[in-house]
């Protein structure tokens, strides 16, 4: 496949997300469990130019089934397994790995964030770091059969 066959990736959304706004996507995926490394894949898959993943954790047996891991990323940083694959999907996104917490000073971020995180005190820390710092947010949980998302945007125009 050409890289010129490559550009049609999104071709099926461009209706939905044109292709100059998702070149200017830059984002911050906070938590790579469940949601998180979901979300990422998909971003890579659908070409956002610029990824950046933070997560202290490390892949667990416990990981496997419910957060889409495979075996062989077992004792793996979480960031470095998502990043490889999303590094797999897309040859044109630029992943930045933090193994690490989501910390108030975090340098650098993206334009949109997707916090994924388990604990509400660690998403209400982000919502505040972040709220002023970035043009979209969403905040993704799941328990069990339910999944909710939460977004917040700011002005268009």
């Amino acid at each position: 496949m050409t890289s010129h066959e490559l550009l049609d990736r999104d071709i099926r959304q461009r209706d939905i997300v044109p292709p100059d706004r998702l070149a200017e996507c830059r984002v911050t995926v906070i938590g790579v469990g469940a949601i998180g490394r979901q979300v990422a894949l998909q971003l890579a898959a659908t070409g956002v130019p610029w990824l950046q993943l933070v997560d202290h954790d490390v892949v667990e047996t416990v990981n496997l089934a419910p957060q889409g891991y495979l075996e062989r990323n077992l004792g793996i940083p979480k960031v470095e397994a998502t990043g490889m694959l999303c590094q797999q999907l897309s040859s044109q996104v630029q992943v930045k790995m933090h193994v690490d917490r989501f910390k108030r000073s975090q340098a650098e971020l993206g334009n949109a964030v997707f916090c994924c995180v388990d604990s509400i005190d660690t998403r209400r820390l982000i919502w505040e770091s972040v709220k002023d710092r970035v043009d979209f947010f969403c905040d993704g949980r799941m328990s069990a059969e339910v999944l909710r998302v939460l977004t917040a945007c700011g002005p268009t125009g």
